[in-house]
């Protein structure tokens, strides 16, 4: 798993503008595979597989190269944690955020709440994983949501306290400004990141965005603590809360 972490870092490093990637189990605690789907730009391609070899635990690359056009050609269907994926534009997901926000009375929570469960849902695919402690938790998480394109993510958490913060660079939910109320927006995230660390740490987690992009911050700043214990009635209901 260290080395599915650092796969990022290596595409990264050469310049590639990676859209879309994810890892699934080919045979539980032997090996799995990694598919992404990048832009190449002036990349070695050559140079780019050999880092990618390099990496301890990676077994052999396979790539397909088109030209003038984006066409994904390697996989069908895609997938991620075991469910099929599809490539979507951002501003198509935002087009519905925009509307639940502008049709629903109860839009903010109705937004986390979604959130919340595509964090545990996803927390507790890695929890299947074999071998990995709740320190490369963190780790997996932050080349997970680069490589799908969500943000560039940083994360400081001290597991004796449960108290952390984590940043989102060019947040997928941040880049359009598209509320009146001069609210921070990444409503989405606050709930997946609060499921996620709700079910990792098997214990409520509270989540909030102090700074959004959208609002002026150069990046998006989430604090996590641990929630009340008057905030749920049980582990998940009602977890971490949106601003």
């Amino acid at each position: 798993m260290g080395s599915l972490a650092q796969i990022p870092l290596v595409f990264r490093e050469n310049g590639v503008d990676q859209l879309f990637g994810y890892f699934s189990l080919i045979e539980r605690g032997v090996k799995g595979k990694y598919v992404t789907f990048t832009e190449l730009p002036g990349v070695d391609v050559e140079k780019l597989v050999a880092d990618l070899r390099s990496l301890d635990e990676v077994l052999d690359v396979e790539y397909c190269v088109t030209e003038k056009i984006l066409i994904q050609t390697a996989e069908f269907p895609l997938e991620i944690f075991k469910s099929r994926a599809i490539l979507l534009k951002n501003t198509i997901f935002n087009d519905i955020i925009e509307k639940i926000e502008e049709l629903s009375p109860n839009a903010n929570a109705l937004i986390f709440h979604c959130g919340l469960k595509g964090g545990m849902d996803d927390a507790r695919y890695f929890k299947e994983v074999a071998g990995i402690k709740k320190n490369d938790f963190i780790t997996l998480l932050k080349g997970v949501l680069f490589s799908a394109g969500w943000g560039v993510v940083e994360i400081t958490f001290d597991f004796k306290s449960c108290k952390g913060r984590i940043y989102v660079k060019d947040s997928f939910l941040a880049e359009t400004p598209r509320r009146e109320d001069g609210a921070n927006q990444c409503g989405y995230l606050s709930g997946y990141f609060a499921g996620f660390f709700t079910e990792i740490l098997e214990r409520d987690m509270s989540v909030h965005e102090a700074r959004c992009k959208s609002m002026g911050a150069d990046r998006c700043e989430f604090v996590l603590l641990p929630a009340p214990e008057d905030d749920s009635e049980s582990r998940g209901e009602v977890t971490g809360h949106w601003r």
